[in-house]
């Protein structure tokens, strides 16, 4: 049986969270040991997946944004950000969440039966991801990173294919960098790459139902910009059941927030602030 379905960004953030959840890695961690999980649109529905309840304001668990005509920290994440090494970040003990934790705290009792669940800003053809970073000393995924490649600590990056780009990973990393910009329409920042298992709406309905997704188009307007649509396929039961999936969170919303006012901002790195401007003479 095939099925042709269209999902937009949000509704795919929703999908990858469910999938995610579900996971035999993240499930054996809630259970037995410790699971974090980072801040960002798609990571806010994973907690809210895990909390079964909607969580408000979309600011408070959001950090770097990319707006209309520039790259940008979320106003509210900034002034929790201030004077720490990190973003903030949400954490389960044995299925409970904690709040009294330190991340190094944390990370330094993580084993290889432990889930770091962390967002991707970008992800090429090969399906290796990377995320943006806009902390100079590289924020939370820098202090993690060394750990969880040390210890062999399970990451797990959602990513929709809205954010599919055609350059390697790799290649990307290179070009990208805070100090290597002349000129930056907005926050300019790095990439990092992020080793881990990727899970986008094709593992996702892997995951929940068995079928097989193959995307087959992208974009579109009217509010389907950024959607992607795909040919499921497979058992009668398995297609019905992606099919009722879709229908469960189709026409769910994209979080909006509040634009962050340039004139308040005190981010020194970035020429809207017009403060320190990157662009050279």
């Amino acid at each position: 049986m095939r099925a042709q379905l269209i999902l937009t960004p949000q509704e795919s953030k929703r999908l990858v969270a469910k999938a995610i959840v579900r996971m035999g890695v993240v499930q054996d961690a809630l259970r037995e040991g410790i699971v974090i999980i980072s801040v960002g649109t798609t990571c806010l529905c994973v907690l809210e997946e895990l909390l079964k309840q909607s969580l408000s304001p979309v600011e408070n668990y959001l950090s770097g944004i990319i707006l209309p005509q520039r790259t940008c920290s979320c106003s509210a994440m900034r002034s929790r950000v201030s004077g720490r090494e990190h973003a903030p970040f949400w954490a389960f003990q044995k299925g409970q969440m904690i709040s009294s934790a330190s991340l190094r705290g944390l990370l330094s009792r993580m084993t290889s039966s432990d889930v770091f669940i962390k967002g991707a800003n970008a992800l090429d053809p090969t399906g290796k991801a990377g995320v943006l970073l806009g902390s100079s000393t590289g924020g939370t995924i820098g202090i993690a990173v060394p750990i969880i490649a040390a210890r062999g600590i399970s990451l797990i990056v959602p990513v929709g294919l809205e954010k599919m780009i055609p350059t390697p990973i790799e290649v990307a990393t290179k070009e990208a960098g805070i100090q290597r910009m002349n000129y930056s329409m907005g926050l300019p920042v790095g990439l990092i790459p992020l080793r881990g298992t990727v899970v986008t709406e094709i593992e996702a309905i892997e995951i929940l139902t068995g079928a097989q997704a193959i995307p087959i188009a992208a974009g579109g307007i009217c509010g389907a910009e950024g959607s992607v649509v795909l040919v499921v396929k497979g058992s009668n039961e398995q297609v019905k059941q992606a099919i009722t999936l879709m229908e469960g969170i189709a026409g769910e919303k994209g979080r909006q927030i509040e634009a962050p006012d340039c004139t308040k901002c005190s981010t020194l790195t970035c020429p809207y602030t017009k403060r320190d401007s990157l662009i050279s003479s």
